[in-house]
């Protein structure tokens, strides 16, 4: 199967930093090839190789274009790197869309994009960065769509958009489903559920989400996030089952408890699973920076924690480990500090 380019397609490359390897792509989705290879992140496992059909690309790209009524000769602007899925269907999109499609350094700052742009997909590290300068916060704001994908926005991310009165698309998505399935407003004009894109639907087995897609798959696609149904077509995000501690029977989702105490904190922070000889696991507390920048004792947890949700030890890094596209790697993090940094959290 070939993917022509709408006639009304364009490609501007304001970054010689990815320009071999689109029209690489882009040359592979005209070829006779019905499938092409992509990889998955690796952000809770070894990264593998998948193959998706070309039918799959143009199947979800439809539906992002169909979602956000976006019309030939829109802008489109591209920031993220094409290795992943993410950057791969933004081409898909403005190619079969006949749109604009601006292509921009991963690293771009605000001051080097051409902005407003009709359509544009950021990873929460690159939406940071511009949210951080007033130049970039107006630019973001003459954006008529903007979609977030790679990793959830963090709680001091989602307070800047507020203030700010910008409104993000975070997506729901994996390589398996070839981009999104699910997105909700954040910010502003915030959401609290996801919602599915068309021909999308959704159960839940022993609380991890099942994700109905006929179109794209004959089989259900399984996933290790733990989500709130609230119909077929909507959920909550919990956090991922890989996550969970297990403590003396008690499973604490840190994604959870991270969300109830981020308030105390100006520091970056991340939940793990340490063993422990009477529950199996306890609760440990990780801090982005140094012991003298943070002031924070159990006491201050008690009133917003279940006793066994309370973190028993905490040490402090100077940085989290993160994938290629922005998203926290909870296990690479935890396995880099030595069982001497932990101290007990008086």
């Amino acid at each position: 199967m070939r993917i022509i380019p709408h006639k009304d397609f364009l490609i501007d490359f304001y970054s010689e930093e990815q320009k071999s390897t689109i029209n690489s792509f882009i040359e592979e989705l005209e070829t006779d090839v019905p499938f092409i290879t992509c990889h998955t992140s690796g952000s809770t496992g070894i990264p593998k190789a998948i193959r998706i059909s070309k039918e799959a690309l143009v199947l979800s790209a439809e539906n992002t274009i169909g979602f956000f009524n976006l019309k030939p000769k829109y802008k489109a602007s591209l920031c993220i790197s094409v290795e992943f899925i993410a950057g791969k269907m933004m081409i898909v999109r403005a190619l079969i869309g006949g749109m604009h499609l601006k292509v921009y350094s991963v690293n771009a700052s605000t001051g080097n994009l051409s902005l407003p742009s009709d359509f544009i997909a950021l990873f929460p590290k690159q939406l940071g960065r511009f949210m951080n300068t007033a130049d970039g916060i107006d630019k973001l704001k003459r954006c008529r769509n903007i979609l977030i994908g790679g990793a959830q926005i963090s709680k001091e991310l989602e307070k800047q958009l507020i203030k700010n009165k910008v409104t993000v698309y975070q997506s729901y998505g994996m390589t398996e489903t070839v981009s999104h399935i699910a997105l909700k407003k954040t910010g502003y004009l915030q959401e609290t559920n996801y919602k599915a894109i068309a021909g999308v639907s959704f159960e839940t087995l022993d609380g991890c989400l099942l994700i109905h897609y006929p179109k794209m798959s004959t089989t259900v696609i399984k996933t290790n996030d733990l989500v709130e149904l609230k119909d077929a077509q909507h959920f909550k995000w919990i956090g991922r089952n890989d996550f969970v501690i297990n403590s003396g029977g008690y499973k604490i989702s840190p994604e959870i408890i991270e969300d109830k105490i981020q308030k105390l904190f100006s520091n970056e922070i991340l939940l793990t699973g340490l063993k422990d000889l009477e529950f199996g696991e306890k609760v440990g507390l990780i801090i982005k920076g140094t012991k003298d920048s943070v002031n924070i004792r159990k006491a201050d947890l008690k009133s917003i924690l279940h006793p066994y949700e309370i973190p028993k030890m905490v040490t402090f890094i100077s940085s989290f480990e993160r994938t290629i596209n922005g998203k926290l790697d909870r296990k690479k993090t935890a396995s880099k500090i030595n069982k001497s940094a932990w101290q007990i959290l008086l």
